[in-house]
């Protein structure tokens, strides 16, 4: 029976399932709120289709019983409902990427840089998605997460925690960043030796990298200067740019905006930076956005060299 013939019947595979498993016209058509005649219609329309008789309908009060065609019939039909539903949930996805709502929570660094190309590409291939951005500190996305108020997360220094799914991470480099004018923006690397006396520009204790770096800085004895802190990284490198002084950061997206500052490798440092990490809640249903921004964050990782 060519393929088309078989579509068209599939109201009355549903029937045949239904009838196959209650052991009843009747039991099967209010479950589907549908008279028995119209339930033994699609039986009936159903084995002239396949010439073939599907139930053996002698007996009595004993109830109906599939014949040996009926058996195997109801054995692929539980294949075929296997695919519809997947079929289905994929095409739920599809729709929920073409009106779906993405509710994405972020530091503030990786907000600069690393996600406008991935927000620009996913509007690109999906123009009917809103997007929602908090951009927060870790302990503060944690929490919006925890209450319902984003989906998915991208930052550092998430805890470990049987409640949070890892869905990617990323380890990356620490680097000097400095002007393009100053003396080791000509270099590929340097040791943390090499900044003894240096103007810095720190993060502020809000941000747990404060921490490693003055424990790094009194490990290794060196002394710097500090001449600015702040909770923003992009200003932070806005004032390297300027000559006020030194930075350090983790890594070195910058996919949109080129600033002029040099990333100069820091080897030999007494700690390992923390991984980047995508995140978001066990146990909970992903939304068909989350999924596809989950989906590019490990591409790009795969393909980040640090």
């Amino acid at each position: 029976m060519p393929p088309s013939k078989i579509l068209g019947r599939l109201p009355g595979l549903r029937h045949f399932i239904e009838v196959a498993q209650l052991g009843s016209f009747r039991a099967a058509a209010e479950k589907l709120h549908v008279a028995p005649s119209a339930v033994s219609k699609q039986i009936k329309n159903l084995e002239l289709a396949l010439d073939i008789e599907l139930f053996r309908r002698d007996r009595g009060r004993a109830g109906l019983e599939l014949t040996e065609a009926g058996e195997i019939l109801l054995f692929r039909c539980a294949s075929v409902v296997n695919e519809l539903t997947i079929a289905q949930d994929e095409i739920d996805q599809l729709q929920g990427l073409q009106r779906g709502h993405l509710r994405l929570g972020v530091n503030e660094v990786l907000a600069s840089d690393l996600l406008p190309g991935i927000l620009r590409d996913m509007g690109y291939n999906h123009p009917g998605l809103k997007f929602t951005i908090i951009v927060e500190n870790t302990r503060e996305i944690l929490t919006r997460m925890q209450d319902g108020d984003i989906d998915i997360a991208l930052g550092y220094n998430f805890p470990p925690s049987p409640e949070i799914e890892t869905l990617a991470t990323l380890q990356r480099r620490t680097y000097v960043v400095t002007s393009l004018d100053h003396p080791m923006a000509r270099l590929l690397s340097v040791r943390i030796e090499d900044i003894d006396g240096e103007k810095m520009i720190f993060p502020d204790s809000s941000i747990p990298m404060r921490q490693l770096l003055e424990d790094a800085l009194v490990q290794s004895d060196v002394t710097v200067r500090e001449i600015m802190s702040t909770n923003s990284f992009t200003l932070l490198r806005q004032m390297v740019e300027s000559g006020m002084g030194i930075g350090i950061v983790f890594g070195r997206f910058l996919q949109i905006r080129r600033e002029k500052i040099a990333f100069v490798e820091l080897e030999n440092l007494p700690f390992e930076s923390p991984p980047v990490a995508c995140c978001r809640m066990a146990g909970r249903t992903p939304t068909a956005s989350s999924v596809a921004f989950a989906a590019a964050i490990k591409t790009l990782f795969a393909n980040y060299g640090g």
